[in-house]
């Protein structure tokens, strides 16, 4: 038995004490979160979905039910909330049911990648900006940093001996990723140490001169997609940086510990196939020879000139002109 189930093994199953608010539960929460590793963004995002619920520590699941049935979008998200809101309380003997395990289980639509495309990353580096916005969107394309990541980058975390940078990810787990050419030349021009990317007015975590929030590093990235006119988010840039390994030629399980992932399930939704490639996969499928397909062939190679002089109209089964929409019985091989 853990240390934290032995410790609360004492505590009333059935309901909470006169002394155990809500609120006292979440800081209890809260602490313990943060002694497993948890990053501020978790807690933060998991506090905001409990705190909508009215005795959420009592909630059925037809409660849950209904909150899910509330929610607009992230429904997925909000259930594991709840879902680890009930763990804890069931650890820590504070209740003995998990009511997420009977409610519905929302679907979750599979990701698909969606990278920005090369000549729009191209128009992107060629937009005038900021030369720190600029920064931004360099390590978010050559690094495949996200903008948490971003934000928390610090000069001496860059070492341009051996050509890596220390990226501090989800969870404070930390990663080395190898300095693509033009974030060396990046470097050279960056601050050998404190923060690349410090606030000049503060913010809800930091004072003057601490490091930005992942948030503003993306309304800045987007600022400038917006006026490029490019289409999709600054995430897409991290979905480049995985599509361009893929299409290199990268194996799978070097993309996914360069882009900090768990496991390859995460990566495929970041890395996209190319059509190029998809196209030369379907070229290579066989070729049926049969008298059902060299008619097809000879067919789809004559041209018809329908009988209103309306338009050409390419021959098949259904022989009608595309201009008029008549039947072209009448009309006329020009071929």
């Amino acid at each position: 038995m853990s240390t934290i189930v032995r410790r609360y093994s004492q505590l009333p199953t059935d309901i909470l004490t006169q002394s155990d608010t809500q609120e006292q539960l979440l800081q209890d929460w809260v602490l313990w979160q943060r002694g497993r590793g948890m990053s501020d963004k978790t807690i933060t995002d998991r506090l905001t979905i409990i705190r909508r619920i009215p005795d959420a520590a009592s909630i059925t699941p037809q409660g849950v039910d209904r909150f899910l049935t509330s929610a607009a979008w992230a429904r997925a998200n909000y259930h594991g909330a709840i879902r680890a809101w009930c763990k804890w309380l069931i650890i820590t003997g504070r209740r003995a049911d998990d009511p997420t395990t009977i409610a519905t289980t929302p679907k979750v639509k599979k990701g698909r990648p969606r990278p920005v495309a090369d000549q729009h990353l191209a128009i992107l580096l060629d937009t005038r900006m900021y030369r720190r916005t600029r920064a931004m969107i360099l390590l978010a394309a050559y690094a495949g940093l996200r903008v948490s990541e971003i934000a928390a980058i610090k000069g001496d975390d860059v070492d341009t001996v051996i050509n890596t940078i220390v990226v501090i990810g989800k969870g404070d787990k930390e990663r080395q990723v190898p300095l693509h050419p033009i974030l060396k030349d990046l470097a050279a021009v960056m601050p050998r140490r404190g923060w690349w990317f410090p606030t000049y007015i503060g913010n809800t975590k930091h004072l003057a001169g601490g490091p930005m929030l992942g948030n503003s590093v993306s309304s800045s990235i987007s600022n400038v997609m917006d006026r490029a006119g490019i289409p999709g988010t600054p995430h897409a840039l991290r979905h480049w940086f995985g599509s361009a390994l893929r299409e290199a030629g990268v194996d799978s399980l070097v993309i996914k510990e360069l882009m900090g992932h768990e496991s390859l399930a995460t990566t495929a939704i970041y890395v996209d196939v190319p059509l190029k490639q998809r196209s030369a996969a379907v070229e290579r499928l066989p070729r049926i020879n049969s008298g059902w397909a060299d008619q097809l062939s000879r067919t789809s190679k004559v041209n018809f000139r329908c009988s209103t002089d309306k338009g050409l109209w390419l021959a098949g089964e259904r022989r009608r002109c595309v201009a008029c929409r008549l039947p072209v019985s009448s009309a006329v091989d020009s071929v």
